[in-house]
Order: structure tokens, then C-alpha cells, then sequence
């Protein structure tokens, strides 16, 4: 059985948000009704020789042959330093990267499914580290999801000075519910925090700080009191160019990006600004959704089953491309959709956690009522975003 760990941020508490716990020190990491039904791969080593991964049932097979790749409440909420190095060798994430797609498979959906032979996300690797204020047993997802981040993460410490990715919540290593979450059942989710800049400009560690039209926001620590508030901006040039990695992976396929509509306009306007190709700026134009919980403190990444996977049980989420329904049909396989069937997690009410944030100083509350001019769910139009 797993443990649930449920550890709110001050300001996630103060909203009376049931879903998405964060360990930010402003607001949701996650969410529950992120993806509405419409919303929508080395050898094999011993366990003494990979980071801990579950095992695989005798019952499915392990050999990939192809895959789907085409082009407080806590009072202690503070940011957790930027690391001073990259670690001199990195051998957890090199051990990740020479693993075969087939020592994992997904079952099911992100609202209802499982996972068996999951990897969990080094703790620390180059250009990136898992939060160490999120839950540890949340730091699982199938072998192409978790090399894909380690990837992408490189390629941003690689081109680009300072600054670290900081991984949220993945998944439990056998799938399944995972509280304050709708999805990260399947082990193809990943919330994954914004590059973020102090007021000086610099680099700062990331935290899950809501960020205004502008791009600015708060680490709001003690809401009751004002003299620890941190201003806080987005690194746009680096979060781009992680996002740009990510759909540029050579075999992990997005599936969906859920995003605050505002920060994807900031960073369509960097993609102009650093003349992306167009094929990844076309990609990512309909692949960002702003959901019902507006993820303006942390992206929401969902990858789509590989091809082997499809075939053993995996469902994706709706919407399925034309693009990537080309792709599968020159492997051999037709997508199949995960439906509307949800098993829920553990979650908190409003009203208890509204209960539970206590008093909130002036400029919080302030924050709160201007936060609710992009809280509403937007309805753009697009093809692919209802």
C-alpha cells in the first residue's frame, strides 16, 4: 500500500485548492482536473547496478522492437539552494540513459492505470534535481519519460549558464492514485517547475510561485508575514529551451502540455524571438492548454505510450493527432483512448484547507484577488483546446 504524503505549500493552502500538492512556497504543483477526458523507450542490469525500478509481471514480455518517436502545512517552505556543481560524473542519470525502453511498460490511462518495471528519476543529475521537499515514493515513470527530462534538462545546462530544473511529482513506482493527483497513474506524467529569476535577475531556485501576466510573482513563506516575501520572475530563455528539448526527443513523444494561457503566450514570443523551427513552434502551439487549475506555477507534461506499449495495454488520453496517428499507423498500431474512467486519489476539501492557512497579510490577499483574473479556464478556440 502506498503512503500518502500530503505536504501543502502556505499559499497552495490559502487557496483552497484539494488538488496539486505542492511543497512551492506559493501555490499548487500538480492538479486534479488538469486533464479533462477531452484534454488530452540498454540492456537489462541488476538492481544493484540501476536506480530502483519496480518488476516487471512474468506475464508481458520485456523486448521493445519499436516506438511510437516522431519528430503547511509546512512552516519550513523555503526554496532549496541551487546546487553549487553538477555532480563530477552524474552515474545514476548515465545509468538511466543506457536502460532499454523495454524495462517498463505502462497499463492503462493517466486517470487509471498502472505501471510495471518504473524508474525512478535520479535524485540529482546534471542541470536538474528532484524537489527534495516533494515525496520521494513520487518520483517514478516509465524508462523513456525520466530520460527525456534528464535529457532535455542537459541540453539547457549545456547552451545556457546557471539555472536547474526542478522536478515535481512523476508517479508511485507501480502506478496507480497518487493523492492531490487526477493523473500520474500510468507513468507518463511529470510536473516539472518553471526556470525562475530573482529581482536581480539572476538565477534562483525554482518554486511553485503563481506568476502573473507579466511573468512575476511571490514566494509567499509565512503568509502572515510580509518581511520573508521573495519577488520572483521567469526565466523565459531557459524554460523555452527545456520545453524546445522535450519535443525535440529523439524517442519520448508530448502528448500535452497543460500551461497557464499567459505563459504560453510568453514563451511563443521567445520561440519568435530565438527563430524556433516551425515545426516545434507549430507542435507546441497545439499541444499548451490552459485546464480548470491554471498551472501558472508549474508546467504539466503528459507523453504518449510507445507503440510496444499500446499493444500490451496502454491507453492514451484524448486528443490523438493526425501527425502521431500517421506514426502509429506506419508501426502497425492503432492508438486506443483511456475513456473518462478515473480511480480518485486522497484529496483535501476547500474548506479544510481554507481552515488550515490561517491568516494571510495584506499582500497575499491582494495576490489572491488579482489571481483571479486568469483563474477561469480559457476557451481560445484552438483545435485542440476546448
Amino acid at each position: 500500500m502506498h503512503r500518502v504524503v500530503t505536504r501543502w505549500s502556505p499559499l497552495h493552502v490559502a487557496l483552497g485548492l484539494s488538488f496539486g500538492v505542492a511543497t512551492c512556497g506559493v501555490a499548487a504543483c500538480g492538479a486534479a482536473n488538469d486533464e479533462a477526458p477531452h484534454a488530452h523507450r540498454a540492456q537489462k542490469v541488476s538492481r544493484s547496478q540501476t536506480p530502483s525500478r519496480a518488476q516487471k509481471g512474468p506475464e508481458h514480455p520485456t523486448s521493445k522492437q519499436d516506438r511510437a518517436s516522431t519528430g503547511r502545512i509546512q512552516k519550513d517552505d523555503r526554496a532549496v539552494p541551487l546546487s553549487d556543481s553538477a555532480p563530477p560524473h552524474d552515474e545514476e542519470a548515465d545509468q538511466v540513459l543506457r536502460l532499454s525502453g523495454s524495462e517498463s511498460t505502462s497499463l492503462g490511462g493517466p486517470n487509471a492505470g498502472s505501471i510495471e518495471g518504473a524508474v525512478a528519476l535520479p535524485r540529482r543529475g546534471r542541470g536538474f534535481r528532484h524537489n527534495p521537499r516533494r515525496p520521494q515514493d513520487a518520483r517514478y515513470a516509465s524508462v523513456e519519460v525520466v530520460q527525456a527530462l534528464i535529457r532535455a534538462a542537459r541540453v539547457v545546462h549545456e547552451t545556457m549558464d546557471g539555472g536547474e530544473l526542478t522536478v515535481n511529482d512523476l508517479g508511485y513506482e507501480r502506478g496507480g492514485p497518487i493523492p492531490s493527483h487526477g493523473s500520474h497513474q500510468n507513468g507518463r506524467d511529470v510536473d516539472v517547475l518553471f526556470y525562475l529569476n530573482g529581482a536581480d535577475g539572476r538565477p534562483m531556485p525554482s518554486v511553485g510561485a503563481p506568476l502573473d501576466p507579466e511573468g512575476q510573482g511571490v514566494d509567499f513563506k509565512d503568509l502572515s508575514d510580509p518581511s520573508d516575501d521573495v519577488a520572483v520572475q521567469i526565466d523565459v530563455p531557459r524554460t523555452f529551451r527545456f520545453v524546445r528539448a522535450l519535443l525535440e526527443d529523439p524517442v519520448a513523444v508530448v502528448q500535452r502540455i497543460f500551461v497557464a494561457e499567459h505563459i504560453r503566450t510568453m514563451l511563443l514570443r521567445e520561440a519568435a524571438r530565438v527563430s524556433a523551427p516551425s515545426a516545434i513552434v507549430e507542435r507546441f502551439g497545439d499541444l499548451t492548454c490552459q485546464p480548470s487549475y491554471p498551472h501558472d506555477d508549474h508546467f504539466h507534461f503528459r507523453f504518449f505510450c510507445t507503440a510496444e506499449d499500446i499493444r500490451k495495454g496502454c491507453l492514451d488520453a484524448m486528443p490523438i493527432y493526425p501527425w502521431h496517428r500517421a506514426e502509429l499507423r506506419r508501426l502497425g498500431v492503432r492508438p486506443k483512448w483511456a475513456g473518462t474512467r478515473r480511480l480518485k486519489a486522497p484529496i483535501t476539501t476547500k474548506q479544510q484547507a481554507r481552515r488550515r492557512a490561517g491568516p494571510l497579510h495584506k499582500s497575499v490577499r491582494r495576490w489572491l484577488a488579482r489571481r483571479e483574473a486568469w483563474m477561469k479556464q480559457p476557451h481560445p478556440g484552438r483545435r485542440y483546446c476546448r
